[in-house]
């Protein structure tokens, strides 16, 4: 009888530790799943059309960010607050992505009147900019003033103080997808993770 209800006793532990097994393996399923879902991104909105000059004096459009993964912010060359903030992060990403030739940055100016082209080519390389890759623009203030407000959505007035400090991440299609904070190092760790996890989409 002893032996008997030995063997019960083990036939439930067995079963049981199937049973753990099992909703273990589903639990660790569910989880893998939920941190691949945390990387779907929203899709917010298409960028409008718009047709400014680069540090070089060429013409950039919407045209020009398709087919490339885009990070895009707004920006004056003077500025003292946020601005140098900015470009550090900004500056950080362009050298983790120039292995990528398909992650571009784009950097408006909210002062065209103070930043001719002259001086964002000066800027530019301050930056370290060497390639293509990070482009400076700058057009008429009123232009700029309405891709601000209704292109991406950001405040507009009280310029070029006034600016948003928000980093904008693009898809190959033109799409917004996404806003950080530039000034803030968990939200670029942010946007970091969010840039690779479209590039390699983008590659597939």
């Amino acid at each position: 009888m002893h032996g008997k209800n030995h063997c019960l006793v083990m036939n439930k532990l067995f079963y049981y530790f199937i049973f753990f097994v099992l909703v273990m393996g589903i639990g660790a399923n569910w989880i893998i799943k939920k941190a691949n879902s945390s990387y779907e991104l929203p899709i917010v909105k298409p960028v409008p059309e718009f047709s400014f000059y680069n540090q070089d004096g060429e013409v950039f459009s919407q045209e020009n960010l398709e087919g490339k993964i885009t990070i895009l912010d707004f920006f004056f060359t003077s500025c003292v607050g946020p601005c140098p903030i900015m470009a550090y992060n900004m500056k950080e990403l362009y050298h983790d992505f120039s292995e990528i030739k398909e992650v571009q940055f784009v950097s408006i100016t909210v002062d065209p009147n103070t930043d001719s082209i002259m001086k964002l080519k000066q800027y530019a390389e301050v930056q370290g900019v060497y390639d293509s890759r990070w482009q400076f623009l700058s057009s008429d203030i009123n232009r700029i003033k309405d891709l601000k407000r209704n292109g991406f959505m950001l405040f507009a007035d009280e310029l070029p103080q006034g600016h948003a400090i928000k980093f904008i991440l693009i898809d190959q299609n033109g799409l917004i997808r996404k806003y950080f904070d530039g000034t803030d190092d968990a939200s670029i760790a942010s946007l970091r993770m969010d840039i690779t996890n479209l590039a390699k989409n983008f590659k597939l």
